[in-house]
C-alpha cells in the first residue's frame, strides 16, 4: 500500500512540530499516513522575524534537516503545479482576497498531486473548497493520529494545553475539540 501523504501548511507545522518529534516523513496507522511541508515554510519562517522570534526552535538544526524532505515530484507535475498555482492565485487576486502565494503554493501542490492539505486558515480552507482540494485541520489530524496510536489523547491535551500558553490557538479550536473528539475532554 503506497504512503498517503498530506501536506501541512506553515501554521499547523509550527503547531505541531515542538510536540511531536519527528513529526515529517515518518509513516503512521494502516493508512500508512505521512506527514510533509514543502521548502516555503522553510522560507516562511526564515523570512519572518515574528516567526523566528515566536518559534525560535524552528531554526534548531534538528526541524530544518527534517523539513528538508520534501515529495518527490515529476517534472512533468511540477509544470501542473506551476499551472494549477497561476489559477488558483488567480482566484485569490479577483474573488477571494486572502490567502497568501505560499497558501497557493501549497493547495496546487494537494490539487495536482492528490495531497489533502492540514491548515486551520479558513481562508485557505474557503480557497481550498473552491478547487475540491481535501483539506484537514491541525485538530483532525491529531485525531487521526490517536486512532492510528501514534500519539495518545493526553499528548493532544498537551498540545492543546501549549497552544492556549503560547496564544496560537487554531480558529474555532473549542468548539473542534468537542465536535473531534467528544467525550474526549475535560469539561470547561
Amino acid at each position: 500500500m503506497p504512503q498517503s501523504k498530506l501536506l501541512a501548511d506553515t501554521n499547523s507545522y509550527l503547531r505541531l512540530a515542538n510536540n511531536i518529534r519527528p513529526l515529517l516523513c515518518v509513516e503512521f496507522g494502516a493508512e500508512r499516513y505521512c506527514l510533509y511541508v514543502l521548502r516555503e515554510t522553510s522560507l516562511e519562517i526564515q523570512g519572518s522575524s515574528r516567526l523566528k522570534h515566536k518559534f525560535y526552535w524552528a531554526l534548531d538544526p534538528e526541524h530544518c534537516t527534517e523539513r528538508a524532505t520534501s515529495p518527490s515530484i515529476s517534472r512533468k507535475q511540477k509544470k501542473e503545479i506551476d499551472a494549477a498555482f497561476s489559477v488558483i492565485w488567480e482566484h485569490v487576486e479577483t474573488e477571494l482576497p486572502g490567502p497568501s502565494k505560499t497558501d497557493a503554493r501549497y493547495l496546487a501542490h494537494g490539487f495536482v498531486l492528490g495531497f489533502p492539505i492540514v491548515t486551520d486558515d479558513r481562508d485557505m480552507r474557503s480557497l481550498a473548497d473552491v478547487f475540491s482540494i481535501p483539506t484537514y485541520k491541525t485538530l483532525e489530524l491529531l485525531r487521526i493520529m490517536v486512532d492510528a496510536a501514534h500519539i495518545t489523547l493526553e499528548k493532544v491535551l498537551a498540545i492543546v494545553a501549549y497552544w492556549q500558553y503560547n496564544t496560537d490557538i487554531p480558529a474555532d479550536m473549542h468548539i473542534d475539540m468537542h465536535s473531534i473528539f467528544p467525550g474526549d475532554t475535560p469539561s470547561e
